[in-house]
């Protein structure tokens, strides 16, 4: 009797075993900023559930990700301004050891504006200009953006606001909102005051308007009992906007300083070089100074935006206003003890932007061609640097690299394209000038325009103010200093307008 029950029981394991598991039915939705969530319908005889994803119709499907049966759901992050919303399938595979059967094909157009990310100031009030300096960690896992915090209308001090994501599928919160201190208005002129390392731990933010635009350095470190300010350094001559540019490197640990007048000169801009030795002070110390190249104008010539790769180069975009002068040099460290760059290239330039990835191998400056403002990107080889692309899109603004070269973005503040979130051709031009961004992605082809992301609101004046990409360009920040709604925090009312000048940072 036991050897028939046995033999019957394998009998209906061994069906079972042999039939793979019904069909399953999916639904998808935009349920978190960057992320998509497809919740599966339980079927029988499931030991697995795998995500398929197809990127257009003439693309394979690929395995994307697998779930056990106890957790029918995927979730996903995604890249608002690289996947092709329009094109995009999904599907999911029921499996077991007998097979695996299709669920239905799902499309997520519809979806990208719910994914996009919106981040307003911690605070209330008009006027704050929330981005105008603004930084993503090349993780992608943090973003810094700044605001001018007021009181009865008067600006009072700048608020650092921190926000992070601590996992690839966790949403992203306010980690942090705190002020320099002595505390003081923020700074307003062209360049990139605020930096932060690749993990998101360390934050530099140059205020070149305090202490009669002396200007001042604010190093913050994030330790597990929260942010701290850690190290302040300060110019003692007035005028010299030091802090007017920030930048660190990935690791955090060299640190690059603009300035205006060294030893009381007008030289805009000297660049000082700090490094944090590998002790337990967390201070940063002098390494070295790089002064502003010769020039027989010195009152109407120097530098203003620069860019630093962790390979030992830094770019600089110069300036000879009495002239009409304008090139971007190529500085490259030579030695690291005693630290000393030398300039190691000059290429002619025009009035903007510059940028350089992690590696040095590639940068992106702006030059004119035809009586026309271009960008064009430029390869590192062995017996120099060689012009690689000019992008298609004239009249360009700030530039930013992903850490491994592949991905450029660039912001246009007076384009026209009519449209919301990515865009897809035919591209239609209207009356107003609401500012988009192009993304552009290096194949073996050569580069080619993957996408134009826009604002999804009626008032994203300043839209391209700072863009940043993370490492490997899956993530792209967008900064509008002049967006007026008065939402608060992350993911509000993007469509009041009743809030002139409160700015915002998009998340793609």
């Amino acid at each position: 009797m036991r050897i028939a029950l046995f033999v019957i029981t394998c009998a209906f394991a061994s069906v079972a075993l042999a039939t793979p598991p019904p069909a399953p039915a999916i639904t998808v939705a935009a349920t978190d900023l960057k992320q998509l969530q497809f919740d599966i319908a339980p079927v029988e005889r499931v030991n697995e559930y795998e995500l398929w994803f197809k990127a257009n119709p003439g693309a394979a499907w690929v395995n994307y990700a697998q779930t056990r049966p106890q957790h029918p759901r995927f979730r996903i992050g995604t890249s608002v301004h690289l996947l092709d919303w329009k094109q995009a399938r999904y599907l999911v595979k029921a499996c077991n050891p007998s097979g695996c059967t299709p669920s239905n094909e799902v499309g997520v157009d519809g979806e990208q504006l719910a994914a996009m990310g919106y981040f307003k100031s911690a605070s209330s009030g008009s006027y704050q200009h929330f981005g105008f300096d603004s930084a993503l960690s090349a993780d992608g896992t943090t973003l810094v953006a700044t605001a001018s915090e007021r009181l009865n209308g008067v600006p009072v001090k700048v608020g650092i606001h921190v926000y992070r994501k601590t996992t690839a599928v966790s949403g992203w919160r306010l980690e942090a909102h705190f002020s320099p201190s002595p505390i003081s208005p923020g700074c307003y002129r062209d360049g990139d005051a605020i930096a932060i390392s690749s993990d998101g731990n360390t934050i530099a933010f140059g205020n070149c308007r305090e202490n009669e635009f002396a200007g001042a350095v604010y190093l913050f470190r994030h330790a597990p009992d929260g942010w701290h300010q850690t190290q302040r350094i300060a110019s003692a001559t007035a005028n010299d906007h030091f802090g007017n540019g920030v930048k660190l490197d990935a690791a955090g640990k060299t640190l690059v300083i603009a300035h205006r007048r060294p030893e009381g000169e007008e030289r805009e801009s000297t660049l000082e070089v700090y490094q944090d030795p590998d002790d337990s002070s967390d201070q940063f110390v002098p390494a070295t100074t790089i002064p502003a190249p010769p020039s027989d104008d010195p009152v109407n010539s120097g530098c203003l935006w620069f860019g630093m790769s962790d390979a030992g180069d830094i770019v600089q975009h110069c300036y000879r206003s009495s002239t009409d002068d304008y090139f971007v040099r190529i500085l490259t460290a030579i030695s690291t003890t005693p630290l000393q760059y030398v300039e190691t290239a000059r290429l002619p330039s025009a009035y903007g932007d510059v940028a350089i990835d992690s590696a040095g191998q590639r940068l992106a400056i702006h030059e004119t061609r035809n009586g026309v403002l271009v960008v064009v990107v430029y390869r590192r080889e062995t017996a120099g640097w060689v012009a690689e692309y000019t992008l298609p899109q004239p009249s360009a603004g700030r530039t930013a690299f992903s850490g491994d070269g592949r991905v450029i973005a660039v912001s246009y503040r007076g384009d026209k394209l009519v449209g919301a979130g990515p865009l897809f051709p035919p591209y239609v031009e209207g009356a107003d000038q609401t500012g988009a961004v192009a993304v552009y992605e290096r194949r073996s082809s050569g580069w080619t325009l993957r996408r134009y992301v826009k604002a999804d609101n009626s008032n994203p004046l300043t839209f391209g103010w700072n863009v940043a990409l993370d490492r490997p360009g899956k993530t792209l920040a967008v900064s509008s200093p002049d967006d007026r709604s008065k939402a608060v925090g992350i993911d509000g009312d993007r469509h009041d307008a009743s809030s002139p000048g409160r700015g915002a940072v998009w998340l793609y």
